[in-house]
């Protein structure tokens, strides 16, 4: 998400913790419930569809590359081997199809490398016992076959992944659309039956429908230097609770991490990406089922600066 994004991403959660602290006095007006419940469902979408546009997707590529580096290795073997073999055997035609130059391998398309491992693997398979007495084993030659599937399967893995992205993307719009339907033809309207009943609970729902602009409204609960190729509980509550909305905004130079944790020194289980300059929030129940601990995980070799808001 972008920053108008997130901030507003960061009004819908706000929404959503006026609702968890108010139950009571909202179940007053009972036809408001199930658009809070809405509300609730459609931040869940955002947080996964969000999650996903933010994928590294450079390791495919890295993945894939050493996968074709392993599949050149093995068949160029038994290529060599099959050759050899042919030669010895006084088979021209089986020397033909199995003799490849070295730089063969390296310059065939993904394709063509798949479809050329096929046919030396369909030729050495028979002759696999035989193949010992030439460099390549019956293990490397009937290993082969699963060489070629894994890397067939990895080569569409980088565009899939890509694509998958781009889509999570258009969905963080799509969800941010939806959720301003629900606020605004929905909640907002029926809010105005507090107004004269119940101003200060009225007052209280404005105050969480206003889109605060990378954390400025508020003073911070606190700035944390964390130190570089390290991580640091950069804020602690007396108890867990689920309602807690937490607000970081990263003044660093690089990316950081932050996660909800029970144990100081650790990292919780869903760290959060938060990129130079980014301000994001999270309730700590979109963070964690237990933890007091804020920790803020600097994978850089840098120190960052963070700004904390802790409601």
């Amino acid at each position: 998400m972008n920053k108008e994004q997130e901030s507003r991403f960061g009004m819908a959660l706000k929404v959503k913790n006026f609702h968890s602290k108010n139950q009571t006095a909202l179940a007053v007006i009972p036809a408001v419930v199930p658009y809070f419940t809405e509300l609730k469902t459609k931040i869940t979408a955002l947080i996964l569809a969000d999650t996903g546009s933010r994928l590294d997707v450079s390791g495919y590529a890295v993945g894939k590359s050493m996968q074709r580096q392993s599949l050149e290795q093995q068949v160029q073997n038994v290529a060599n081997a099959v050759a050899s073999y042919s030669v010895v055997n006084k088979d021209p035609i089986l020397q033909k199809k199995a003799d490849f130059p070295k730089s063969a391998w390296y310059n065939f398309t993904e394709e063509e490398l798949v479809t050329q491992a096929t046919i030396v693997k369909n030729l050495a398979l028979p002759l696999a016992t035989a193949l010992t007495a030439y460099g390549a084993t019956a293990v490397q030659v009937n290993s082969l076959a699963a060489l070629i599937d894994t890397f067939a399967d990895v080569i569409s893995s980088p565009s899939l992944a890509i694509d998958q992205k781009k889509d999570d993307n258009e969905r963080v719009v799509i969800i941010l659309d939806e959720i301003k339907t629900v606020l605004t033809d929905k909640l907002d309207v029926l809010m105005r039956s507090f107004e004269v009943n119940n101003p200060s609970l009225y007052s209280l729902y404005l105050s969480a429908r206003a889109i605060d602009v990378n954390g400025s409204i508020m003073k911070p609960t606190v700035v944390s230097e964390v130190p570089p190729a390290s991580l640091k509980a950069v804020h602690t509550v007396g108890a867990y609770s689920p309602d807690t909305f937490y607000t970081l905004q990263n003044l660093g130079t690089q990316a950081v991490f932050f996660s909800l944790s029970s144990l100081e020194g650790t990292a919780g289980t869903e760290e959060v990406l938060l990129n130079e300059g980014e301000t994001r929030s999270r309730l700590a129940e979109n963070l964690a089922s237990s933890g007091t601990f804020l920790i803020v995980r600097n994978p850089g070799a840098t120190a960052s600066n963070v700004k904390i808001w802790v409601e």
